[in-house]
């Protein structure tokens, strides 16, 4: 995978996270807010509407009592006023209206009706009175709800006395009002529609009490698009009667989620934006960075490779490519250096190919180096990574042993000095040309100085040379 590839990945990975970060942050905090707004804002609205409800029977309920502490209603039940009914409940007077009740009952104390009074109205007939004052005949006062078929009825019942509560009861007001339409438009203010539904609560978020109503429970059932909250009924007696089902659109949350959506979009593209521009801008960096890379990487090769040659030159012996004069006795000073501490025995082998100015004065220079050449791959082939070879000069060559016994550092020796006598030059289509080799040998038992060492490794060559040549000599 190219390093174009690895930075398109990071820089679409990298937007994609942060979108969806921003998308997830977002969201939790205007929706949480907009949902927290509208659970706040509905149950004020359910609160107001129990308020409004209340505060319409509460009108009732003191107008009601009011005319029933009135003196000609009180001398009406004690049948001294056969005017009363003429004056205040003939057609076209608007008493109820006034009331802002549906129906209106006088009874005596034993529950006898004297006169009703009603909107006009299929359902109030002599069966619905007789049931009104049925529920409501082991209380005095009282103010419940009940239900009649599909209608749902708010009564109250209030003692008849005289207007500053004297004398002796003479009978009883009935009043009532329909939950129907033109009360629920009156009340409503905050939701899309209300109606009555047969649905008992048995479990509720909250419950809510004032003085016409009691215990009023409700819950609230969220769906992606809709709020429905669920108002339950009871009468005195605390026996369920119906429910009220409010029904509002989710206007917050849907706005909130618009916004949302129209914030993350505009995220989206301004982070689209940022992110092309830096990676634009790394793609110019990373172009820039890799010709400098490779401008940088040649000019290393080149640095290297005039290194290495500078090294060859200063270190390495120009024509057999072993090592130099100089390079030999940097090694071989740190060697015995070290060898001080471990105690290790070091070999010193100082080398004369036999006759060498002869082979050049005899059979040209080109030949006398193919023959240094070709002894300097018989050392090379004979010794270890840790022994040292070098080509001191001219025909002198030298080589370093350590950890190995004298033993088999002779054995070594000799092994390149049989191999070198039979090593052979082709100088012409059928002559050969053969050379040997003189060795002398000396070690650091007796001093680590390596001048004193070659000093005596010399003079066991020199004695070599004299005695014969193509030979190795040692002495401890």
């Amino acid at each position: 995978m190219t390093k174009k590839v690895k930075l398109k990945i990071i820089f679409v990975s990298a937007f994609i996270a942060i979108l969806t970060l921003m998308y997830n942050v977002s969201h939790k905090y205007f929706i949480d807010n907009y949902e927290s707004i509208e659970t706040i804002h509905n149950q004020k609205s359910v609160k107001d509407l129990i308020k409004n409800l209340n505060m319409q029977l509460d009108f009732i309920n003191s107008s009601v009592k009011t005319f029933s502490k009135w003196d000609s209603a009180y001398s009406f039940l004690q049948n001294s006023n056969n005017s009363f009914i003429y004056e205040n409940f003939r057609d076209g007077t608007k008493t109820l209206n006034n009331l802002s009740i549906d129906f209106l009952i006088y009874t005596d104390l034993k529950n006898n009706i004297k006169h009703c009074s009603c909107e006009k109205n299929e359902e109030l007939n002599s069966e619905f009175y007789k049931k009104v004052i049925r529920l409501l005949s082991g209380t005095k006062e009282v103010q419940s709800i009940f239900k009649h078929r599909q209608d749902i009825v708010y009564i109250l019942k209030s003692k008849v006395l005289m207007t500053d509560f004297k004398g002796n009861e003479v009978g009883y007001l009935y009043a009532g009002k329909f939950f129907n339409k033109s009360l629920f438009k009156y009340i409503n203010t905050s939701f899309a529609s209300l109606e009555l539904v047969h649905k008992e609560l048995y479990e509720y978020d909250d419950a809510v009490s004032y003085n016409s109503l009691n215990n009023i429970r409700y819950k609230t059932i969220k769906t992606n698009s809709t709020i429905y909250n669920y108002l339950e009924l009871r009468d005195y007696n605390n026996r369920y009667i119906a429910t009220i089902k409010t029904t509002s659109y989710r206007d917050y949350v849907l706005e909130g989620r618009k916004t949302v959506l129209l914030f993350n979009i505009i995220i989206a593209i301004i982070l689209l934006i940022i992110f092309y521009l830096a990676y634009r801008y790394q793609m110019i960096l990373h172009n820039y960075t890799e010709k400098l890379e490779y401008s940088v990487a040649k000019r290393t090769q080149e640095l290297e490779r005039s290194n290495k040659e500078l090294h060859e030159l200063a270190y390495k012996d120009y024509l057999t490519k072993i090592d130099n004069r100089r390079s030999f006795f940097l090694k071989v000073d740190k060697l015995l250096k070290d060898n001080i501490f471990r105690k290790d025995l070091v070999h010193i082998v100082m080398i004369d190919i036999d006759n060498f100015k002869q082979i050049n004065d005899k059979y040209s220079h080109d030949i006398g180096d193919l023959v240094l050449k070709e002894f300097s791959k018989i050392l090379q082939n004979n010794i270890s990574h840790k022994d040292l070879c070098a080509r001191l000069g001219g025909e002198e060559f030298v080589l370093a042993f350590t950890d190995i016994s004298t033993k088999e550092v002779l054995f070594k020796v000799e092994k390149i000095r049989e191999e070198t006598q039979r090593t052979k030059i082709k100088i012409a289509e059928n002559k050969d040309l053969y050379f040997t080799a003189s060795f002398g040998i000396s070690d650091n038992k007796k001093t680590n100085n390596i001048d004193k060492i070659l000093h005596k490794a010399d003079a066991f060559l020199y004695e070599v040379k004299k005695s014969g040549k193509n030979n190795i000599r040692y002495r401890e």
